[in-house]
């Protein structure tokens, strides 16, 4: 009974003194030692309100009001401060002298994080000076020993980490304007950081400006003394967005591998430039990288991508993307049986939806250069191949590119783009080669250059009839050759040349039944046009319309009558006349042959001056047609 009574008493005395200790011992009392180990450690000055022992909920300590200053170079607020820090200690360890933290709580953590004008920031200050002796290494000797992986992980030994509350800034100062982000409303539960254990991870939060909430949850370990990871597993939540995240890392290498059923472009929390939501299927990328991850390094060369898969649904059309990542070049394939083009998320200048077939893509990406180096598919029953390289230039990226196109319906591809005044049909081939800078309809007038052939076969200008317009401008009545509002051809071909802003008709060669025709002049690309069309219309048809037409004598030669158009107004609203001046020419040449005639004939003694009158009346009726 004495044992007894003894023993409790004992334990009362020991409880007694361990709830006594919060009022025994004053930490604060000791600021002046501990605060400076402090500030050299983190390279900062710091501010404690008040620290002191608990005994409730656990035995344990607390700080209370602690503050980080930040760098004076960045910033004369803090860099991080919080409300609270607790940490509890296990109650029969202490009793034994031994120290096992049981539960570390942060609460409303704020921290600042801060890039200047140079790129640097108020992070890489953090942390003890560089001694004069260290200074000295050189930067690729191999890393000083630092106590080893067990005095860090014993830092880590602790059955639960937790943060209640608090926000995390990124600000960065060498945009403009100063781009900032925030992760707000911090909760994070960290279970079994032990040795031997298999951590699990609750991370919460939202993301600022897009008021996007974010989760993460899962497992990491168990965790070795080297600090490699076997395995991890984490469910990544981005809004409505559901990604997986798996791996391992060991000595060093990190392989990881996402995945995700279903993206909707809709959840995504930035604006996309889209009139209609896309949605990426069973996409899954697998990467092998060193850790931690290298600085400075740019971001293709991070990572090596082992495996890259998706599925861009569109409507009812679906592209098929693949790619690797090697040695810092990214290669992506990407393929379609169809794509109907009113499926496609963006505005077209079509009137009418078409498909385009067989769409074959092979994209290289270096450093800050892109190349297709292969872009095929089947439009209106025709081929388009195209290769094509730009530089990786956010504002205007500079291009240069090949296009060649076969067997091209042109009727129905320029019935898709609208145009209702003028079209043209008939089997089309054409090859471009150009380069510019920018996509924008400004970048590209002002820098796009470029050469080509076009080439059309068996077909119809619709919407005018150039001989009833070249009837109509000679004054040829009674005469209606056609009355058909087309014009058909066997052929046509041009060159052309790009620059400016200006497409300019080097050479336009058109044979048809009735007539040849030669031409040049420019297209703008604001469809302006300006063209001279020279018609030299067959003898059959010339006979006729000379027999009709005083005035159509003016622009006989050979038998033959050559009709010089000019072709002005738009491309959706041509307006057509005679070139007076080129018509003008023609006279002035048979009014010179026809007196060089006479002259001759009044030096050689076969007429007489008395003579010229006459022939000058019958030239005047001949011209007239009189």
């Amino acid at each position: 009974m004495k044992i007894l009574i003894g023993l409790g008493v004992l334990v009362v005395l020991v409880v007694a003194t361990i709830l006594s200790l919060p009022f025994l011992i004053d930490l604060n009392k000791y600021q002046d030692q501990y605060k400076p180990l402090i500030e050299e450690a983190l390279n900062r000055k710091i501010a404690l309100q008040d620290i002191r022992l608990t005994i409730w909920p656990r035995i344990g300590a607390r700080v209370g009001g602690f503050t980080v200053l930040d760098d004076p170079s960045f910033s004369s607020d803090p860099f991080a401060s919080l409300t609270s820090l607790d940490v509890g200690v296990k109650l029969m360890p202490l009793l034994s002298k031994k120290i096992e933290v049981e539960e570390i709580t942060l609460r409303n953590p704020i921290i600042t994080i801060i890039k200047n004008n140079a790129g640097v920031t108020n992070v890489s200050t953090i942390g003890p000076k560089t001694p004069a002796a260290l200074s000295s290494i050189p930067p690729d000797s191999p890393p000083q020993p630092s106590g080893g992986p067990l005095q860090a992980l014993a830092l880590l030994a602790v059955d639960r980490v937790s943060i209640d509350g608090g926000k995390l800034t990124y600000r960065d100062l060498s945009t403009t304007p100063v781009t900032e982000y925030q992760v707000q409303d911090l909760e994070l539960l960290l279970k079994s950081v032990h040795l031997g254990q298999t951590p699990t991870l609750h991370l919460g939060a939202t993301v600022q400006p897009y008021n996007l909430p974010v989760t993460l949850d899962g497992s990491f370990g168990p965790l070795v003394e080297t600090f490699d990871l076997k395995q991890f597993a984490f469910d990544l939540s981005l809004g409505k967005i559901a990604l997986a995240l798996t791996g391992n890392l060991v000595g060093g290498n990190l392989v990881a591998t996402l995945t995700s059923p279903l993206i909707n472009s809709a959840d995504v929390p930035v604006t996309l430039p889209l009139v209609k939501p896309v949605l990426v299927k069973n996409f899954h990328v697998t990467a092998k990288a060193k850790s931690p991850l290298p600085q400075g390094v740019p971001p293709l060369e991070l990572a090596d991508v082992t495996d890259l898969g998706l599925d861009v649904v569109l409507g009812n059309s679906v592209l098929n993307v693949t790619g690797t990542v090697t040695g810092g070049r990214a290669k992506i394939n990407i393929t379609s049986p169809t794509i109907n083009t009113a499926d496609v998320p963006t505005a077209l200048p079509l009137k009418k939806p078409v498909d385009i077939k067989d769409l074959q893509v092979a994209v290289e990406l270096k450093g800050q250069e892109a190349r297709v180096n292969n872009l095929s598919f089947q439009l209106f029953s025709g081929q388009a191949k195209a290769q094509a390289g730009m530089a990786l230039d956010p504002t205007a990226p500079p291009f240069n590119g090949k296009v060649v196109v076969q067997g091209l319906q042109l009727g129905p591809a320029l019935e898709a783009l609208g145009s209702d005044q003028v079209s043209i049909s008939g089997t089309a081939g054409m090859d471009f080669a150009m380069s510019g800078r920018g996509f924008s309809l400004p970048d590209l007038t002002k820098a796009l250059e470029g050469v080509g052939h076009v080439a059309v076969k068996d077909g119809k200008i619709e919407g005018v009839n150039l001989i009833q317009e070249a009837l109509s401008r000679l004054q040829v009545v009674g005469l209606s050759p056609d009355n058909v509002k087309a014009t058909a051809f066997s052929t046509i071909e041009t060159d052309l040349a790009i620059k400016e802003g200006i497409i300019n008709v080097q050479r336009l060669l058109m044979d048809s039944h009735d007539f040849q025709a030669t031409g040049e002049g420019t297209v703008g690309f604001d469809q302006t046009l300006n063209l001279k069309v020279k018609l030299n219309l067959s003898q059959a048809l010339s006979q006729k319309i000379t027999g009709s037409s005083p005035a159509a004598r003016l622009a006989l030669a050979g038998g033959r009558l050559n009709v010089p158009l000019l072709i002005t107004g738009t491309v959706h609203a041509p307006s057509y006349g005679l070139d007076s001046k080129a018509l003008t020419g023609k006279v002035e040449e048979q009014v010179k042959e026809k007196v060089k005639e006479a002259l001759g004939d009044l030096f050689k003694g076969s007429a007489k001056p008395d003579n010229l009158k006459q022939k000058g009346r019958d030239l005047l009726k001949g011209l007239l047609g009189q």
